[in-house]
């Protein structure tokens, strides 16, 4: 996920008569080319299992996963089988390259530095243990049993210690598997940025009941029926305005939301539909539309190198939750948007604006994350952190999770599940091995509250424009700033670029606190 930097790979190297010669980048963006397209056959086939593919087709999909994934294990390793990628470092090292070649050679190297210490039957033991775990869990999920899933959680976990360990780490194991998602974030930043934020959070939250009692008007009738073949049309209306190309991408459903890219030319989304209430398609839709567009702006001409590649999981989902919350949930996206579900579902929404606003925003504890609201939604992800560096670090066992969960549940929100299905079952990551993954949601939420106080000064009528209907400025403003660089700046320098400031969590809290004690009255 990149975008050129400032200058083309040949307007930039004509210019520096000291670099190397422009075969030797271009071989390794040939082979690094080839590693990206054999890759993007595993991810057509994990997007087939989450859409398509027949229950009965899961044992054969996780051995055909299984064998891709080593195969691309190797044709990475052997980009430097000549020691093309060594003799480019070496050349890094001594400042001989261009900016543009830095960080192809950079990147290039610290994934390779990484991916050499994995045995390809690691490799391939880890993709077909979580492609048959995956598919467990689902059945599991749909039946309510933790019992049925945990053998399979324990495989996992068993294997994420162990890679953690070929990787190699200074202080907590956990370290090695979020540097594969958030690459220089440590555990102990982790740690001190959530016990601030949910230091924070946990009394704003009280402050929001003991004011509310949760009596924001619920404008959607318990009887209102949204025909899905609408909320199908009105998904694919909100994303092409945020300018999705559909012709480059296509809206599926999954039970659980998710974008996966396979050429800036392809971009597929997911979203779920329920006919009881459209807003359920409409945030989801949003949120991977976020997503979305960071793909669809990535350059063809450096696609399958590190130019083309998002910073860090963390910057990507501020990308996501900065078009669900601060526009999706926004008066301004409203304003434009509203009179549109009157029209398409007439006599469902009678409620003013302002009612509707104050709905779409109702600060009210519960057990699904991807539900939560703004202010209650980090607390869900700082429990799952809590939990799954536990299991890393070995202090906590897989079968002890369903009572911690209820009692982390019961102790930061209030609210404790009724059944697995609710609680330690709902989220897709630990059966896919995605350890280390959830931290970058509220990373994500951190960042987007930064870019957006920034957006607004440089664009002063932003939301003016978004009231109009006008979500392209913002998304170009998005490309310019944050897309087109790629992989050249760390996600802490790019804030620092585009905000004047490193990573600062202040933003999102004084977000909350603004918008909140005006809908709240506080």
């Amino acid at each position: 996920m990149a975008f050129p930097v400032q200058k083309s790979y040949s307007t930039e190297m004509s210019a520096k008569k000291s670099t190397p010669p422009r075969n030797e980048i271009e071989k390794l963006t040939e082979r690094l080319r080839e590693v990206t397209y054999l890759g993007t056959a595993i991810a057509v086939l994990q997007w087939d299992q989450e859409v398509t593919m027949p229950k009965k087709g899961a044992d054969a999909r996780a051995h055909t996963i299984s064998l891709l994934a080593g195969l691309v294990h190797n044709k990475f390793l052997e980009v430097d089988h000549d020691g093309l990628l060594s003799g480019l470092k070496k050349k890094l090292d001594g400042g001989k390259l261009s900016p543009a070649e830095a960080t192809v050679v950079r990147e290039t190297w610290r994934s390779f530095s990484r991916e050499r210490k994995l045995p390809e039957t690691f490799v391939k033991e880890m993709a077909k243990l979580t492609s048959k775990s995956q598919n467990v869990w689902t059945e599991a999920r749909e039946e309510n049993n933790f019992a049925k899933f945990a053998p399979y959680l324990e495989q996992v976990v068993e294997k994420k210690r162990e890679e953690a360990k070929l990787i190699g780490y200074a202080d907590s194991p956990y370290d090695a598997l979020l540097d594969t998602y958030e690459p220089g974030m440590t555990t102990s930043e982790i740690e001190r940025i959530f016990g601030d934020l949910k230091t924070f959070l946990v009394p704003f939250l009280a402050r929001i009941q003991k004011v509310s009692n949760n009596k924001l008007p619920h404008v959607i009738a318990k009887s209102a029926h949204f025909p899905i073949e609408k909320q199908i049309e009105l998904s694919k209306q909100v994303a092409e305005s945020m300018g999705y190309d559909l012709d480059a991408g296509r809206i599926d459903v999954s039970a659980h939301p998710f974008t996966t890219s396979f050429h800036p030319n392809d971009v597929r989304i997911t979203t779920r539909y329920n006919p009881k209430d459209v807003l359920e398609s409409i945030f989801p839709t949003m949120h991977e539309g976020g997503h979305a567009l960071y793909e669809q702006g990535l350059p063809h001409e450096h696609f399958g190198t590190p130019l083309a590649d998002a910073t860090s999981l963390g910057i990507h989902e501020s990308q996501s939750r900065l078009w669900e919350n601060m526009v999706g949930k926004s008066l301004s996206f409203w304003k434009h948007w509203y009179p549109k579900l009157q029209k398409e579902f007439p006599g469902v929404f009678t409620a003013p604006l302002a009612d509707f606003y104050a709905s779409v925003n109702i600060v009210k504890p519960t057990l699904i994350r991807v539900e939560a609201d703004e202010v209650t939604y980090n607390l869900h992800i700082i429990i799952r952190f809590e939990l799954e560096k536990a299991l890393i670090e070995g202090t906590i066992a897989v079968k002890d999770l369903p009572k911690l969960w209820s009692e982390r549940y019961k102790e930061y929100l209030g609210i404790t599940p009724k059944s697995d299905k609710e609680g330690v079952l709902q989220d897709v990551h630990w059966s896919t091995g995605y350890i280390g993954y959830f931290p970058t949601y509220t990373l994500g939420n951190l960042y987007s509250a930064q870019f957006w106080n920034t957006a607004k000064k440089q664009i002063p009528d932003l939301p003016k424009k978004i009231g109009k209907g006008d979500l392209k400025t913002l998304r170009e403003w998005l490309r310019k700033h944050i897309h087109q660089h790629g992989k050249s700046y760390s996600a802490e320098d790019l804030a620092l670029k585009i905000t004047g400031e490193k990573l600062n969590p202040d933003y999102f809290s004084r977000y909350l606190e603004e918008k909140y004690t005006n809908i709240y009255k506080l």
